[in-house]
């Protein structure tokens, strides 16, 4: 299940018949969740009464972490300073962090949600007849089901009401920032924004991905690099 600015998409197994269904979920994405899950047919046995959740913006966040030589291999401490930024950011709260591995001496990425959001999110899940098995943001996502990704000197995530930016130095990820979109701008004008925002020459060479149909590319030279997660391919229909 994708959740996103707007929606919560109950996305079918890969393979199978059945299209996305999908709500708006008016700020309550627990109570969406439950909506979708309770409508949904239940298998047996009820251990393969599972899901996965994708949460993108406003409800996933990523910090990326400088170098720090104090801190090399004690992932408790990276997790307190991930924490420590993200609240600079107005991103408090009780949080649940994930750290990506990195390379001594290079930075590393942090992926933070709410806690209590992840436990409501399960609860609802529960109440329904089905039990969370995973979460993550759609950012780590992109990253992991695209190898290029991983690679690429400048990486735009566009989504429903935002776009997030990455860029690579020469020790790795040096950059990164997230971006609400406002009503009908695009997500190109959103990358011009990133760009003018981190002292980025503008116009430069991007690798993409997206969570909708690549039809508008995010910058003028864009790699289409394909969908943040594989399920993403099959167009939702209303719920």
């Amino acid at each position: 299940m994708l959740i996103d600015a707007e929606l919560a998409t109950l996305l079918p197994p890969a393979g199978a018949p059945a299209q996305p269904r999908r709500c708006r979920h008016h700020g309550k994405p627990a109570e969406a969740l439950a909506m979708l899950l309770g409508g949904a047919a239940r298998r047996r046995p009820a251990w393969r009464n599972r899901v996965r959740l994708l949460l993108g913006y406003p409800w996933a966040h990523s910090q990326l972490l400088p170098w720090q030589d104090g801190l090399s291999g004690q992932r408790a401490q990276w997790r307190a300073y991930a924490r420590g930024l993200l609240r600079e950011r107005g991103v408090a709260g009780e949080l649940d962090i994930r750290l990506a591995p990195a390379a001594y001496g290079a930075a590393r990425l942090a992926f933070a949600a709410q806690a209590p959001l992840l436990a409501d999110l399960s609860a609802a899940a529960r109440a329904a007849g089905w039990r969370l098995a995973g979460c993550r943001d759609l950012l780590s996502s992109c990253l992991q089901a695209h190898p290029r990704a991983l690679a690429s000197d400048a990486l735009v995530l566009a989504e429903a009401g935002a776009v997030t930016c990455l860029w690579r130095g020469e020790r790795g990820w040096e950059d990164l920032i997230t971006l609400a979109l406002a009503p009908g701008q695009s997500a190109a004008e959103g990358v011009a924004a990133a760009e003018a925002l981190c002292g980025r020459e503008p116009g430069g060479d991007y690798d993409w991905c997206a969570t909708h149909d690549p039809a508008q590319p995010p910058a003028a030279r864009a790699r289409w690099l394909g969908l943040a997660h594989p399920l993403l391919a099959s167009q939702p229909c209303a719920a």
